[in-house]
């Protein structure tokens, strides 16, 4: 069993939150996770806690685990952090307007 301070929960639901998505290197003797400032032994047993649960989606592939977070996850690190329910990750955001620039086509060429 592994004990999580609340600051080090915070900042692992606020990283979901914000991406809406999380990969973590099975490494257990890893001291810090890459994108985290906390332990990657901690950021392990938080999602697989939360998988558990129903709010992260898993896949794991040559060592590392991907983490997705769901709509029901979304509402609970709401919930947890004390933040409004219309918070969306990155990942359900309408990408940027780039590729109107560069024209729908591609390569930025038009057709004649």
């Amino acid at each position: 069993m592994v004990l999580v301070s609340k600051q080090d929960r915070r900042n692992i639901y606020n990283y979901l939150l914000k991406e809406g998505t999380l990969v973590v290197k099975k490494d257990t003797a890893k001291p810090l996770h890459d994108e985290i400032k906390v332990s990657n032994l901690k950021v392990m047993m938080v999602c697989k806690s939360l998988k558990s649960k129903g709010l992260l989606e898993e896949k794991f592939n040559w060592q590392y685990y991907y983490y997705y977070l769901n709509s029901e996850g979304i509402r609970a690190m709401c919930d947890y952090l004390g933040l409004p329910s219309n918070i969306k990750p990155d990942i359900y955001k309408a990408p940027a307007k780039k590729r109107e620039a560069e024209g729908a086509r591609g390569f930025g060429r038009k057709r004649e």
